[in-house]
């Protein structure tokens, strides 16, 4: 994180009362302690609702694609001032897939911003008017929206929306800043969530070899040593060490090698805890491994005992780069019967180049580059080279 950037954060505290700051410090400990989606939900909403005094919360998991967006998930709390309940069967507020009108939403998905709020990213003369607030806010004795873009490199991943009525006062600065404080580390709190899911249910089928997924889960505990690892953890491991190690036999299930870069960037996170710092997110880095392999490498901090005083574990997540780019040529290649060729030109006009280029960079003659172009248009089906790059970003998001 930037100087700027802390010191944005750091202005905002100075607008929040200490009891606010330890309010938005607990759910931020409540958060980062779920160990699976259902705590996550179960947990993190209802301290929504009273950290911020709404009458509802919604959250929404998406799959975004070039021009449209999916909602894979919906939940929706909502308290009486005496308790707060979840609509479990079908979140009223979800009614007729009313979040494609959202203009929050719409700014969410051009823009950077993580918090957003009516009378910023719409006027409230034109909020009155609109058929989303009259149709389906309205009715549900609903006026106030304050919208959480919950990011996870640079997409949407999901959204958190918290609705006050009329009655009520619209959302202030100190809402605000308590908001954007506490939206990174529910990004990572939710994606930590979503990847110990994943892991609880690869543990049951660890043993019988029936597990296929294409990232690998690492667990380690405070001492940087190994307690859970998924076959793919394994292979990718010994992709990170040295020749000697690839062949090794015989191993246990968590007696595997750990990336000396791994452990580095585990003790900067846990250096980071015992210092203080504000925004305890993840590490990322791309690493190279045995024959020229390109590995993703994310560590993030963990926690899973319920003493306050516990100290946290570290989930690990590692993606084969080139493995990705494999796979995802023999899917595009099979599926529209594509020669090698037809590839080199579609990897040339994903970067950008004009056909001029394309034959520079591939030692053929224009009019060669321009018929292996119609042929790729005609076999996908896109007409521009925008569709084109819509389609092919469909294929590669679909192996995520």
């Amino acid at each position: 994180m930037t100087i700027k950037t802390k010191g944005a954060i750091y202005w905002r505290m100075t607008r929040l009362t200490s009891k606010d700051y330890q309010d938005t410090l607990d759910l931020i400990y409540t958060a980062n302690r779920c160990h699976d989606i259902d705590t996550f939900i179960g947990n993190v909403f209802p301290h929504l609702v009273k950290l911020f005094s709404t009458e509802c919360v919604t959250f929404q998991l998406l799959k975004e694609y070039h021009w449209r967006i999916e909602i894979t998930e919906s939940r929706s709390f909502k308290s009486d001032y005496h308790n707060i309940s979840e609509d479990k069967v079908f979140p009223t507020i979800y009614k007729e897939n009313y979040y494609q009108q959202s203009p929050l939403l719409k700014e969410a998905l051009t823009t950077a911003k993580n918090v957003l709020k009516i009378g910023d990213s719409i006027s409230y003369e034109d909020w009155e008017k609109s058929d989303m607030l009259n149709n389906f806010i309205r009715p549900q004795q609903l006026y106030w929206e304050l919208f959480l873009s919950l990011r996870w490199k640079n997409h949407l991943r999901g959204m958190i929306t918290l609705w006050r009525s009329e009655k009520k006062p619209d959302y202030n600065n100190i809402d605000i800043a308590k908001a954007e404080i506490l939206v990174p580390h529910l990004v990572l709190a939710l994606n930590n969530s979503m990847a110990l899911t994943r892991m609880n249910t690869l543990k049951k089928h660890f043993s019988s070899g029936d597990e296929v997924i294409n990232k690998g889960y690492l667990c380690l505990d405070n001492n940087f040593k190994p307690y859970f690892a998924n076959n793919k953890a394994r292979e990718i491991c010994f992709k990170l060490v040295k020749p000697q190690f690839q062949n090794a036999s015989s191993i246990e299930t968590c007696d595997i090698p750990v990336s000396l870069s791994i452990i580095d960037d585990c003790s900067e996170l846990l250096h980071s805890l015992s210092s203080g710092e504000l925004m305890l997110l993840s590490k990322d880095r791309i690493l190279t491994g045995n024959g020229g392999s390109n590995i993703r490498v994310e560590c993030s901090m963990i926690w899973k005992a319920d003493s306050i005083g516990s100290m946290p574990g570290f989930l690990v997540t590692l993606t084969d780069l080139t493995e990705n780019n494999q796979k995802f040529e023999t899917i595009v290649k099979t599926k529209f019967n594509l020669s090698q060729r037809e590839m080199d030109v579609i990897y040339c006009l994903l970067h950008g180049m004009n056909e001029e280029e394309i034959a520079e960079n591939l030692f053929i003659s224009k009019l060669t580059v321009h018929t292996h172009v119609k042929n790729i248009y005609k076999k996908l089906g896109a007409k521009s080279r925008i569709e084109l790059y819509q389609k092919i970003r469909l294929f590669s998001s679909q192996l995520k």
